[in-house]
């Protein structure tokens, strides 16, 4: 996307005209790097994010609600310390860098009135919110750092705020800006831009010189013109190409964000009313899947671990499993050897016999240690058949109950995609932390939290709810489901229990096919055109002897095939 200094001067503008004189009554800190601000303006609320992720730096209003913290982080009680019940005075750009500086009228404790800075640096891996007091002295940071060697700058509380070097020339810079491209010989136009002037992408190059109509061919170059259109963009909010959309693909999902439909990329555009809707309507999903990355990252790793440890000791339990296939054969020599005694001397090393347990009788070989008398070496073979037999009793055992496991955490590793709230995951490091998967609790919950509740669908007058974790699916069908309600589960695949609240009726064939597609989606076979799912009634469920969560047995079932679907517009 062209976040650029077009796209940042644009948006500080739109935030500008919408949020001055605004009043910063809450300021919550859902993620590590981001901050909300809930702001009152002109009779309406609005919310502010501000987001220094490395990977998706931003500064939008948005209408999601996110899940805060039951603590909130030691930079946002700094920033409620000195920001709440405050006023925004302007919000514009700083340094003429990828820099938006949030202008703050705020009181102290003595109710002096006092000018406070919150800067969102947008700059990629550099991304940082900082909060400076009216001599521009760092008040705090949500990225500390005692020296940053790229960026040559110390960002501490009470250190000076340094604008970061600039080696391009800058926009205000018309003189400049003339003289530089007056120097163009040749070799790529937009890149020469970019390379040159600082705030424009190579993006928003290519639309510079597609709006100038220029024939970046032709020498020499008609400057003024080009300046002019570097000018209009600088200052596209005020101007008529202001028009804030979305590239689309032939399914309407978005794919970058513009202020203008950039005529040089040749793509389809959704526009929208502002340039936040924009930005939110392409990074909700990125920032979802990547928060989502974040927070279930070591319970994955987890899991991946427990995987292995678990697949190396079903290998070694089948190698021990191999070993035993000569237990019977060592049976059959002790007993060989003690039916011959009368043949074997002290000193021999091999037996010659004959086999009785071979049909045709034939002659064997047994080999025998020299150092030991006959009745010895006998009672040496029985020794290992007893063991051997004891061992594949264990054996068998072992395999079985690491096969289980391995089932079990698949069944967990499943359900990860479905749980994005704290209380969701929390459940899931709990399952692991009882199977000894993780020593330590990484994720704190507060005795007052909500536990994770399953997904609620309505559809004709049914209440569906989904399992989003194998807590959730042991509690939804042996707790919350009633015995005539419908249950339902993908055939020979890992996922949620799905039940159908009845309340006595009988559901008709679609109500049961809607609830076998939310099934099928909410399984590891959501990738396939079709998925067999089982259904009963929740009477016939068992849990299953091991014990283990959302592990079940049952009887009375009928088949479906279907096709794994959401069906996001009957959720409550």
């Amino acid at each position: 996307m062209p976040n650029d200094l077009v796209t940042l001067k644009a948006l500080s503008a739109e935030l500008n005209a919408t949020l001055a004189g605004g009043k910063i009554e809450k300021i919550y800190q859902p993620e590590k790097d981001e901050i909300t601000l809930s702001i009152r303006a002109f009779g309406q609320k609005y919310n502010l994010v501000v987001s220094a992720n490395a990977q998706n730096p931003r500064i939008h209003l948005t209408s999601v609600k996110k899940e805060n913290p039951i603590t909130a982080p030691s930079f946002c009680m700094h920033l409620r310390k000195y920001l709440t019940s405050s006023i925004i005075e302007n919000i514009d750009i700083l340094g003429e860098d990828r820099i938006i500086n949030i202008t703050i009228i705020s009181k102290t404790e003595l109710k002096d009135t006092i000018k406070l800075h919150l800067i969102a640096e947008m700059m990629g891996r550099y991304s940082n919110i900082l909060l400076l007091n009216d001599k521009m002295i760092i008040s705090d940071a949500i990225k500390q750092a005692s020296f940053d060697a790229a960026t040559k700058r110390c960002v501490l509380p009470s250190c000076q705020y340094k604008l970061p070097e600039q080696s391009k020339l800058q926009p205000s810079d018309k003189d400049g800006i003339i003289n530089y491209l007056n120097s163009y010989n040749g070799g790529g136009l937009a890149k020469f831009i970019c390379n040159g002037i600082g705030g424009i992408s190579l993006m928003t190059a290519e639309e510079i010189i597609c709006h100038s109509k220029i024939d970046e061919s032709k020498y020499p170059l008609d400057v003024e013109n080009l300046t002019n259109s570097i000018d209009t963009f600088f200052n596209i909010f005020t101007s008529e190409l202001y028009s804030p959309c979305c590239s689309i693909d032939k399914d309407d999902n978005c794919l970058d964000y513009f202020v203008t439909s950039y005529k040089s990329q040749q793509l389809y555009y959704k526009k929208f009313d502002n340039l936040s809707y924009a930005i939110q309507a392409l990074t909700l999903k990125k920032d979802q899947d990547e928060r989502h990355r974040e927070k279930s990252k070591h319970l994955i790793n987890a899991i991946k671990k427990y995987r292995s440890r678990n697949q190396k000791k079903l290998q070694k339990a089948k190698e021990k499993l191999t070993e035993c296939d000569k237990m019977n054969d060592y049976k059959k020599y002790g007993e060989l050897i003690t039916s011959n005694l009368y043949k074997v001397k002290k000193g021999d090393t091999i037996l010659q016999c004959v086999d009785y347990y071979d049909p045709e009788m034939k002659t064997i070989e047994i080999e025998l240690n020299p150092q030991y008398s006959p009745s010895k070496i006998a009672q040496d073979y029985f020794k290992k058949y007893n063991k051997l037999k004891r061992t594949l009793d264990i054996i068998i055992s072992q395999i079985k109950e690491t096969e289980e496991d391995l089932k079990y955490i698949d069944t967990i590793e499943q359900t990860i995609n479905n749980c994005n709230l704290t209380a969701d995951l929390f459940q899931i490091e709990q399952e692991l932390f009882a199977i000894g998967a993780i020593k330590k609790m990484k994720t704190k919950m507060a005795k007052s939290a909500k536990e994770g509740s399953p997904i609620i669908y309505e559809y004709k007058g049914y209440i569906i709810a989904v399992g989003k974790n194998n807590y959730q699916n042991d509690k939804l069908t042996f707790k919350t489901a009633n015995g005539g309600d419908i249950w339902l589960h993908a055939l020979d695949y890992h996922g949620s229990h799905v039940v159908i609240f009845t309340d006595g009726t009988t559901p008709q064939d679609d109500v049961i096919t809607f609830a076998g597609e939310l099934s099928a989606f909410y399984s590891n076979g959501t990738g396939s055109d079709k998925v067999p799912v089982d259904y009963t009634m929740k009477k016939f469920v068992k849990r299953n002897p091991n014990g283990k969560l959302g592990m079940v047995t049952y009887t009375n079932q009928k088949t479906a095939y279907v096709k794994p679907l959401e069906h996001s517009e009957y959720k409550k």
